[in-house]
């Protein structure tokens, strides 16, 4: 298929057969860009677990002390998974280089493909174009503080005779958007903030390390065919087949 060499995983003392150009850029570059993922994730999830219940709801000094050390953690998470996405944007353009100024045919050929998947994934879609401008927001003005926002919805008709239960209380972490709005944002990423008082940036987020993880598991994909020892079914197999047989080693 293409040209295959060796090299060493630190989890493993035996070497194994990966693909030139892949192993570096998928057993490192998106490694660190997923666990910075999903730290930022565990980080929110458990900040989030400690706002139920009545004790939270009615403490002032719970709330305040949640809002300032919430708030500087998530904010870090934040800054290293956009720093992380620049070397997986730069990691793989050197990919793209390397193989298509190979004097080799199969690895030009491969290189158009590349490219191809490489272009629909970091394409200029809203997620990556926001976590790129948020990356330079965070690296060259300030770390952007995600506060706490409080969100009440009405189950239950006032008019009801019963008082409780009239309102389901939601929390979630956003960037206050006429906090942030100083600054040379892309045009996309300006509207967005222009248009919205808050910036949901865990949905921002979650949606972009999926478009992420969907083309690193294409990557995975590739280097299993590259093996100079592979099924035949694996061989043969096209993306969405190999993804059905549960061989991705990627979350």
């Amino acid at each position: 298929m293409w040209t295959i060499s060796y090299g060493q995983c630190p989890h493993n003392a035996q070497t194994r057969p990966v693909s030139k150009s892949f192993f570096s850029v998928r057993f490192y570059t998106f490694y660190i860009l997923k666990c910075n993922y999903l730290e930022f994730e565990a980080t929110l999830k458990n900040f989030l677990e400690s706002t139920r219940g009545d004790e939270f709801l009615f403490s002032a000094e719970k709330q305040i002390d949640l809002h300032i050390n919430a708030g500087r953690e998530i904010g870090r998470r934040i800054h290293n998974y956009a720093a992380a996405y620049l070397s997986v944007i730069d990691h793989s353009r050197g990919v793209y280089k390397h193989l298509s100024e190979s004097k080799s045919e199969q690895f030009q050929d491969f290189a158009k493909e590349y490219d191809a998947k490489r272009k629909e994934h970091f394409s200029n879609s809203f997620e990556n174009v926001f976590v790129g401008d948020l990356r330079r927001y965070l690296q060259h003005k300030k770390v952007a503080v995600p506060v706490l926002s409080t969100r009440m919805e009405r189950i239950q008709d006032s008019s009801s005779e019963s008082e409780s239960n009239l309102f389901n209380i939601s929390y979630s972490f956003e960037f206050k958007s006429n906090e942030i709005k100083d600054f040379k944002w892309s045009s996309q990423s300006r509207d967005y903030i222009n248009q919205n008082r808050a910036i949901p940036i865990a949905d921002i987020i979650s949606q972009h390390f999926s478009t992420m993880k969907a083309f690193y598991q294409w990557f995975e994909f590739r280097d299993y065919q590259a093996r100079p020892v592979v099924a035949d079914e694996i061989k043969k197999a096209t993306f969405e087949e190999w993804q059905s047989m549960n061989l991705s080693k990627l979350i």
